[in-house]
């Protein structure tokens, strides 16, 4: 029986084996490293994240963008409300044409009546419109009131 022990003893010092029967083959791992199942677990976790970060990135890159055009043409759309306002005729042309800045820009013009309800049946002075204001995608809306005769 000492042989035996002496074998067990043998195969410890060396390869760390578990003592057990001949027919078990188990050895206990004491190198130091990673599975490959560890290994494509942490890959599978960082290609989520990194997808994850890359996506915020992009939506806050296409915000940006849009941020941006929509501030470049709100000052147009404001400009021509403002013509509108001053000559409530040049709403019914369909296009305010702003001459004065930089490639003449044009902010089409679509001008709704609004009905509205006259209990009392007297003449109304004018008409309230719905005035919608378009240019490179970007709307201003607001309502004015033309004068009876020159909006209908």
């Amino acid at each position: 029986m000492t042989k035996n022990n002496s074998k067990y003893k043998a195969l410890d010092e060396d390869t760390r084996s578990v003592p057990c029967p001949a027919t078990c083959h188990l050895r206990l791992s004491t190198s130091k490293g990673f599975t490959l199942l560890e290994v494509l677990v942490s890959l599978a976790i960082a290609a989520l994240l990194i997808g994850s970060v890359m996506g915020l990135i992009s939506e806050a890159l296409r915000y940006r963008t849009s941020l941006k055009e929509k501030t470049s043409v709100q000052p147009i759309l404001e400009s021509a409300a403002e013509i509108i306002l001053a000559d409530p005729e040049k709403a019914m042309q369909g296009v305010v044409r702003l001459t004065e800045l930089q490639g003449d820009p044009a902010v089409a013009v679509s001008l709704t009546p609004e009905p509205l309800y006259n209990p009392t049946g007297k003449n109304q002075k004018g008409t309230l419109c719905r005035v919608m204001l378009n240019y490179k995608a970007s709307n201003l809306e607001f309502s004015i009131i033309v004068p009876v005769g020159k909006g209908s």
